[in-house]
């Protein structure tokens, strides 16, 4: 439920547009109890509140055409008339922002599925703070913000990390990219558990940071670090 209403409120706000309603779509197994539907509408819900946003309608339907839960969601937003910021809008020279820490779903993914096996390499507090990363997975406020700045291009990066969401805008605007490794936001936590499991974490999966490109990146960060 949680990641349902993010993921895809992320992905309007990628447009710089703030989100304003979704419609939500279940599937459900037919082994599948009321219970089951009812903890994830509540978590919907929940977070749905968190980003003062409306449940506009959707479907709920039992059905043998799955064999586990699938929840659809349309997110709606709004913004002013031909601004949307688009994927295929970044320039020549432009400078290329991330936000907050890269990898936080794929790091508090790792640890709620390996949690027993991360214990030789993160201290109690350092697991309890990675499960803690799935609270930082919208990027809806830097999204929002950065539209009212003015950029050239955002991605929220997802699946394929931050070179998946570099190629993608990349092919869109026709340009080529350079990122300076050093320069790429990790966590500790998240470089050992890359370490352990030989990941790279330029591709792993990334929601909870914005990919953006902008002719004033400086400027950008500084705004951003003023709104927290």
């Amino acid at each position: 439920g949680k990641l349902a209403v993010h993921i895809n409120c992320n992905d309007i706000a990628s447009c710089g547009v703030e989100p304003v309603g979704i419609l939500v779509t279940i599937l459900a197994p037919e082994n599948s109890c009321l219970e089951d539907i009812n903890k994830i509408m509540e978590e919907i819900s929940e977070e749905a509140g968190k980003l003062n946003i409306e449940i506009l309608g959707g479907h709920t339907e039992v059905t043998k055409a799955v064999n586990k839960m699938v929840i659809s969601c349309t997110a709606i937003g709004k913004g002013d008339r031909n601004k949307a910021v688009s994927t295929s809008g970044a320039k020549e020279n432009d400078d290329i922002v991330v936000t907050k820490y890269l990898c936080l779903e794929g790091t508090s993914i790792a640890v709620n599925d390996f949690e027993e096996k991360l214990k030789d390499i993160l201290t109690p507090k350092e697991i309890n703070e990675a499960k803690d990363y799935i609270k930082y997975i919208s990027v809806v406020r830097e999204g929002v913000l950065s539209g009212k700045f003015g950029v050239n291009a955002m991605h929220d990066i997802t699946e394929g990390g931050l070179l998946g969401a570099l190629w993608e805008v990349a092919k869109a605007s026709e340009v080529g990219f350079k990122i300076y490794e050093d320069k790429v936001p990790l966590s500790e936590i998240t470089l050992k558990i890359c370490k352990k499991y030989s990941i790279d974490p330029l591709r792993f999966i990334s929601s909870g940071s914005m990919l953006i490109t902008t002719e004033r990146g400086r400027e950008l960060v500084h705004m951003l670090e003023n709104c927290g």
